[in-house]
């Protein structure tokens, strides 16, 4: 079983929140809980964000 520790304190200031994450650390560690996947970036992120100079 892997543990995790923190150096540092960490404050949930959202009551629904910290619910939910005391929930999800009472599950047993199975795939039930997994960290959440960031949103896919469009196809044109680069044009977005990394504007060319010249162009």
């Amino acid at each position: 079983m892997a543990t995790v520790s923190f150096k540092e304190d960490v404050t949930v200031r959202d009551p629904k929140k910290a619910e939910e994450i005391a929930r999800a650390l009472k599950q047993p560690r199975d795939r039930t809980v997994q960290p959440s996947q960031p949103d896919k970036l469009p196809k044109n992120a680069s044009a977005i964000w990394f504007k060319r100079c010249g162009k």
